[in-house]
C-alpha cells in the first residue's frame, strides 16, 4: 500500500472520530442521560478526529512533506521506540490494574475489581494470540 493511500485511510479515521463522538454526543441528549459520560466521551472523539485531519493538512501540503513523513515512519529507530513504548504501556497497564484490583478488593467493591480484572485477563489473552499467530507468520 502507497503511504498516500495510508494517509487517505487515516483521514477517513479521523472523520469516523468526528461521526462517532457527534452520535455519542446526541444520542446521550436524545436518551436523556445524566451523566456527563456520553458527551465528554463524544467531545474527546470529535476532538481527536479534528486535530487528525488538521496534521492530514498539514502532512498533505506538498511532495516534500509526505516524504518526510514516509521516512519518519519508516525509520528503524522510530519504529523500535514506537514498539518499546506499546510494550511499556502494556506492562504498565498490567501492573496497575492488578494493582488497582487488589485495592478495590479490600476496599469491599468487588464489582469493580471484577470489571477491571477481566480487562486485565482480555488484554493478556489478546496478546497470547497476537504472539501466536505472529510467530506463525514470521
Amino acid at each position: 500500500m502507497e503511504f498516500k493511500d495510508i494517509l487517505k485511510m487515516r483521514l477517513y479515521l479521523a472523520i469516523g472520530c468526528i461521526v462517532a463522538g457527534i452520535l455519542m454526543i446526541v444520542g446521550g441528549a436524545v436518551s436523556g442521560r445524566t451523566d456527563t459520560f456520553f458527551s465528554s466521551f463524544g467531545l474527546c472523539l470529535v476532538i481527536i478526529g479534528i486535530v487528525r485531519i488538521r496534521n492530514y493538512k498539514r502532512i498533505t501540503k506538498n511532495e516534500q512533506t509526505i516524504r518526510k513523513q514516509e521516512i519518519a515512519e519508516t525509520d528503524e529507530r522510530n519504529i523500535t521506540l514506537s514498539n518499546k513504548a506499546r510494550s511499556w504501556a502494556f506492562y504498565l497497564y498490567l501492573v496497575g490494574a492488578s494493582v488497582t484490583v487488589l485495592v478495590l478488593l479490600f476496599m469491599g467493591n468487588e464489582d469493580m475489581a471484577a470489571l477491571i480484572g477481566y480487562s486485565v485477563c482480555i488484554l493478556v489473552a489478546l496478546y497470547w494470540v497476537s504472539y501466536f499467530v505472529l510467530k506463525r507468520k514470521y
